[in-house]
């Protein structure tokens, strides 16, 4: 149903608009072309038949990756898109040499908390009033070992690798 490939720049008008009703400060163009452009990013989309369903990206530093944004249309959601890109984007920073991922997460948002912590991620702090339109908290997630063997299994577990590249 999903298939999931690196984002484009001819990707940006439809990212641009799922941004928008995703996030409450959406991205603009400048900092997805900056991020598409930086030689220790990744950034993928998920497409369907309706078009573009979702997208996310990472960066690397050292042997940490961090999850810049994930997102999915909300009339797609709870369908696996969201699990694909993140076991992808996972896989994608081990590549780059990544042995663990960080993330900022709004500790309101319960859905992608849920997402994260079945890819084995757990709180290590707190960023207070890391949101600047609302003043929320974010919690600081990380998922450690995502090199290993172990954590592979995981990601097999978690999704279908069918041509993922992850084999």
């Amino acid at each position: 149903m999903f298939a999931i490939r690196p984002m484009l720049r001819e990707d940006l008008e439809e990212v641009l608009q799922l941004e928008e009703r995703a996030f409450p400060c959406p991205w603009t163009r400048g900092m997805f072309l900056a991020e598409l452009e930086a030689p220790d990013s990744r950034y993928l989309v998920g497409e369907c038949e309706l078009g573009l369903a979702g997208y996310g990206g990472i960066r690397v530093f050292l042997e940490e990756a961090h999850l810049m944004t994930l997102a999915v249309r909300e009339d797609l959601r709870r369908r696996g898109l969201g699990t694909m890109l993140l076991a992808r984007l996972i896989w994608e920073g081990v590549s780059f040499g990544a042995r663990c991922m960080t993330l900022e997460v709004r500790r309101s948002n319960l859905p992608a908390i849920s997402l994260y912590q079945k890819f084995g991620f757990r709180v290590v702090g707190l960023r207070k009033g890391y949101y600047s339109e609302s003043g929320e908290d974010a919690l600081v997630m990380e998922a450690s070992g995502i090199a290993d063997d172990g954590y592979r299994d995981r990601l097999k577990d978690l999704v279908r690798f069918g041509g993922m590249g992850v084999d």
